[in-house]
């Protein structure tokens, strides 16, 4: 690993400085905003100021503590999980069924159609959806097609990233294993998605991330009387600007720091399991070899 930094900085030559200082500002564009978020739900006052007035955590007390911030965020956390299982479950069902496509010309444009998604506007899901609901009176007062919608946007995550991870599983496997009788149910519960698994779960974060965060098909699609937890940030932006809300975004912020903290954490477990089983299975062998 420092080898391929000290090539890759002998390759940069003079551009390594200011490519450096470009990175540091880019970061710190990102991070700066954030740590002030942070600062301003801290405040013991009533209004967000920067810097804050004292300090005090009471006004994440007032979100835990009411019903309405946690009706809304347990809303958006089922409706969020369930949509993300759906397009898991249709990303890597794509993903694996396009490797049996053996014409390239089909490939490619069945891979634009699931990748599409990611191109087109949240608000052309949300007008287009908001029509079927107009359409079919059963689904009115569901919601049925608010997760439908979130499963169409999470759903190209899922399947360009589980796309990656088949790329990198050796072809061979899957004809050797068809060669030794093994059937495709067997193949693909034993081969393809062990190997796919750490691949599955990052799109699933990623995919569950994109949709907790997502406003505009709620606007559209959700029965009245009812707000997912940013849409309910949204709401509170207009009517009071108040300390509850930059607390609300921080705890949220937590949130998908710690869901994304979940994939490294499971990746290293995972290769731990792997050397352990190496180890094990080495041991039999070096003992022959003693005797």
């Amino acid at each position: 690993m420092i080898g391929m930094t000290t090539d890759l900085g002998r390759s940069l030559g003079w551009y390594r400085a200011p490519l450096t200082v470009v990175a540091i500002l880019a970061s710190l564009l990102l991070i700066v905003p954030f740590l002030i978020l942070v600062s301003t739900s801290w405040t013991s006052g009533s209004f967000i100021l920067f810097p804050p007035e004292g300090f005090s955590l009471k006004w994440y007390a007032d979100v835990l503590g009411d019903r309405r911030w946690m009706g809304s965020f347990v809303l958006s956390l089922w409706t969020a999980a369930l949509s993300t299982v759906i397009a898991t479950l249709l990303g890597v069902a794509g993903a694996i069924g396009l490797t049996r496509v053996r014409s390239r010309t089909a490939q490619r444009w069945i891979r634009t159609l699931f990748i599409v998604p990611i191109a087109l506007p949240p608000i052309a899901y949300a007008v287009g959806l908001w029509g079927i609901n107009r359409q079919l009176s059963f689904l009115g007062g569901t919601l049925v097609s608010l997760i439908i919608g979130h499963a169409l946007i999470a759903m190209p995550y899922v399947f360009v990233l589980v796309s990656g991870g088949l790329a990198r599983v050796d072809p061979a496997l899957r004809p050797a294993a068809s060669t030794l009788g093994a059937r495709w149910p067997l193949i693909l519960w034993k081969i393809e998605l062990p190997a796919l698994i750490p691949y599955i779960l990052t799109g699933l974060l990623f995919g569950f991330i994109v949709v907790f965060d997502e406003v505009v098909l709620a606007i559209f699609l959700l029965p009245p009387g009812m707000q997912t937890l940013p849409l309910r940030m949204l709401s509170a932006s207009q009517e009071a600007f108040s300390p509850q809300l930059t607390a609300a975004s921080t705890l949220v912020s937590l949130l998908a720091i710690a869901v994304l903290a979940v994939v490294p954490l499971l990746n290293a477990a995972r290769a731990r399991r792997g050397r352990s089983r190496l180890t094990r299975s080495d041991r039999p062998a070096l003992e022959g070899v003693v005797e």
